[in-house]
């Protein structure tokens, strides 16, 4: 498949029809991720894939969490931790992508960035797989019960959950415009492209 093909044709699909992708996909998809540029190469990516009644188990914890911690007489608590039981729901599977975060700051971010390019690779791979995948985040990433569930340090960093199954319809073709990106040429001339 060409590169640009794929870049052009994957979407954040939400709707799925339930079939769970395989073991053997699965662990292709991560072993695209880990194909990202990491300066330094700390590898500072972890992968947890949850799956099945684990998701519900870890959606549990993390409500427990936060009904211990927080006022649950609050309506936005309650209606957070509702959501905490329900969101690992959306999909069959569902990719964590964590962060081990280093103590120095440069690297810190480095690593992050790091992180984000293993998430679009493994995006780009269940693209290619003929899987639907969703990249999330939002305050579930920040929850220290989340990080523990999947082998983090409260220190640490989710840097993505992929919600990953096989689409509930066809696909089609993204028909938004993409415009022009914003560029700035030094050192080259018209010929060469540049102003």
């Amino acid at each position: 498949m060409d590169v640009y093909a794929v870049l052009r044709g994957r979407r954040s699909v939400s709707e799925l029809d339930g079939r769970t992708p395989s073991q053997p996909v699965i662990q292709r998809l991560l072993q695209a991720a880990v194909w990202a540029p990491n300066h330094h190469r700390t590898e500072p990516w972890r992968f947890a894939v949850i799956a099945g009644p684990a998701r519900q188990a870890m959606g549990e914890a993390v409500a427990r969490s936060l009904e211990t911690s927080l006022d649950a007489s609050s309506p936005a608590v309650a209606g957070e931790i509702k959501s905490c039981r329900a969101r690992l729901l959306r999909a069959p599977v569902v990719i964590v992508v964590g962060q081990v975060v280093s103590a120095d700051p440069v690297l810190a971010l480095e690593d992050y960035a790091a992180c984000c390019c293993a998430t679009q690779n493994l995006l780009l791979a269940a693209h290619a797989e003929g899987l639907a995948a969703k990249w999330r985040t939002g305050e579930m990433a920040e929850y220290d019960a989340a990080k523990t569930f999947v082998g983090l340090r409260p220190a640490d960093r989710i840097v993505a959950y992929v919600y990953l199954g096989y689409p509930a319809a066809s696909v089609g073709p993204d028909d938004r415009t993409r415009p022009a990106p914003p560029i700035q040429w030094h050192g080259m001339d018209a010929a060469d492209g540049g102003t």
